[in-house]
């Protein structure tokens, strides 16, 4: 899977019309059908961080600090339901299982979402 750089979210930034983007793939696809309902929005609402507050590597990949309050106040929002940092580091435990994001150290890079078929 592909890692969002700074043109691809360009694209997503230039397409949404929404308040949040929401990769219909992460939902409907056949390959994310065993993610948990509540990861698969922890995922939604890193992307939406990052869509508005990415920073960028040597190589142009986007990521965002799994520190970020904007990740909680964000997923706050989605879920409509409580979280807290505890909640989010567990969250991104299994996105990272999943294979959605890829850790390097405190930065988090978001894997495309795509359809296999």
């Amino acid at each position: 899977m592909e890692l969002f750089d700074k043109e691809s979210l360009y694209e997503i930034k230039k397409a949404t019309t929404t308040q949040y983007y929401v990769p219909a793939e992460l939902f409907d696809g056949m390959q994310y059908k065993l993610v948990r309902l509540e990861v698969k929005w922890a995922y939604v609402a890193c992307l939406n961080v990052m869509i508005k507050h990415a920073q960028y590597d040597k190589k142009n990949l986007a990521f965002i600090k799994d520190d970020s309050p904007a990740i909680i106040e964000s997923l706050k929002v989605l879920a409509n339901k409580t979280v807290d940092r505890e909640k989010i580091a567990g969250y991104l435990s299994e996105m990272e299982d999943e294979k959605l994001i890829v850790r390097d150290g405190k930065n988090i890079y978001l894997r495309k979402i795509v359809s296999i078929f």
